[in-house]
């Protein structure tokens, strides 16, 4: 997995690429855990690259969001894949989650 991030005026993108897994998705946790210290605002997660995503990731999404939502912040997805977009259709988080088809459209919502 690579994470790639990018700090914007307004919001901040999270590019992921490759398997989140319960391998990867410890050092996916201490990035976004590191974002959330900073009470950072709005984080867009960019899932555009990622092939896999097991439970552990989407707890680890969970958390996020969780204690984002303690401060009012937000954590957004975006330009997810149909194969991923099927599992959170699945476990009704994208009831949960906010969930755009662009990094732009996210960032403008």
């Amino acid at each position: 997995m690579k994470i790639d991030t990018v700090l914007h005026s307004d919001y901040t993108v999270v590019s992921i690429a490759g398997e989140i897994d319960m391998y990867s998705s410890p050092a996916l946790r201490d990035m976004l855990l590191t974002l959330v210290k900073k009470n950072t605002a709005t984080v867009i997660v960019n899932l555009k690259e990622v092939r896999y995503i097991d439970s552990s990731g989407i707890a680890t999404f969970v958390e996020a969001l969780k204690k984002m939502l303690a401060y009012k912040g937000k954590l957004k997805m975006a330009q997810v894949p149909d194969r991923l977009m099927e599992i959170f259709n699945f476990s009704k988080l994208d009831k949960v989650f906010e969930i755009y088809g662009s990094i732009e459209d996210a960032a403008n919502s």
